[in-house]
């Protein structure tokens, strides 16, 4: 498979692979999507996958970076960030790369329809910040 054109059959999911290990510590940012912008059709596919739960609403948008990049997945920043929109407008779906089943994570699906890449198989992997792709990854 050549990993910048991606599978030719496409799987839910399948750009998570491409994406990088953590190298900053256990805790923080562990998943890198800095490869998806590279890869035209992972970061498409990405974004479909993000927005097909919302498809049939209509939504005025606000974007916040985790890290310096468009696409969140830390749960601190996004509660954080939903609390300043929330001053001035009102948060109804939130769509992430990934949620873990965290306390952020409970809180968003306590509170919002939310969205992320993540299939259900690999859910137990990101919730222990180690996924299997990682044994693999060569940087």
């Amino acid at each position: 498979m050549d990993v910048l054109a991606g599978p030719q059959k496409r799987e839910y999911g399948w750009y998570l692979s491409l994406m990088a290990p953590n190298t900053k510590g256990p805790k923080f940012a562990w998943l890198d999507q800095s490869r998806l912008y590279c890869n035209s059709q992972a970061l498409s596919d990405c974004v479909k996958d993000l927005l097909k739960p919302f498809k049939k609403e209509t939504i005025d948008r606000a974007g916040i970076d985790a890290m310096g990049v468009i696409l969140g997945q830390s749960g601190g920043t996004a509660k954080a960030a939903i609390k300043l929109v929330e001053n001035q407008a009102t948060v109804v779906a939130i769509a992430a790369v990934a949620i873990e089943n965290s306390e952020g994570g409970k809180w968003l699906n306590e509170n919002y329809k939310y969205s992320h890449c993540i299939p259900n198989e690999l859910q137990s992997q990101i919730d222990s910040q180690n996924s299997e792709s990682f044994k693999n990854f060569s940087g």
